[in-house]
Order: C-alpha cells, then sequence, then structure tokens
C-alpha cells in the first residue's frame, strides 16, 4: 500500500490501513515495510503490527535491485 507523497501526513495512510484490516477476515496478516521508512513503520506499530524479522532481497515484482524491509505480522484480536 503506497500513499502519493502529496497526501502524506493526512490520515489516508490509517483510513487505507483500516479498510485493509477490516475488509480481510484472515486470523493473520503479513506486510513488508521497507527499512529507512520511518513513518510508514510507525503506521504499522500504531495498529499492531509487530516486526517478525527483517531481509534482504529483490522485492517481488521490481527485481532489478536489492532493498531491506522489515517483516510485520498483524493478528486479529
Amino acid at each position: 500500500m503506497y500513499v502519493d507523497p502529496a497526501r502524506y501526513r493526512q490520515g489516508v495512510g490509517r483510513v487505507l490501513l483500516r479498510h485493509a484490516l477490516a475488509a480481510d477476515d484472515s486470523a493473520a496478516i503479513e506486510c513488508t515495510v521497507p527499512a529507512g521508512n520511518d513513518h510508514a513503520r510507525a503506521l504499522y506499530d500504531s495498529a499492531g503490527f509487530v516486526v517478525v524479522g527483517t531481509k534482504t532481497g529483490k522485492p517481488a515484482g521490481n527485481e532489478r535491485f536489492a532493498a531491506t524491509g522489515h517483516a510485520m505480522e498483524w493478528h486479529r484480536p
């Protein structure tokens, strides 16, 4: 999930994340947040996601470069 930089700090990401969590009835949801994206990491932290690992590799769909990301999980209460 990405937000247009012109819309940062306006609550758009929080609304999108809440919608995604409500629309998915899975017991757990996983995502990867790019290392260095502190605002995104704070958003997922505030929603109850926890870091379960850090990985480096070529992102699916953009295999031209390697990146490091934090694997995060959220468990339905």
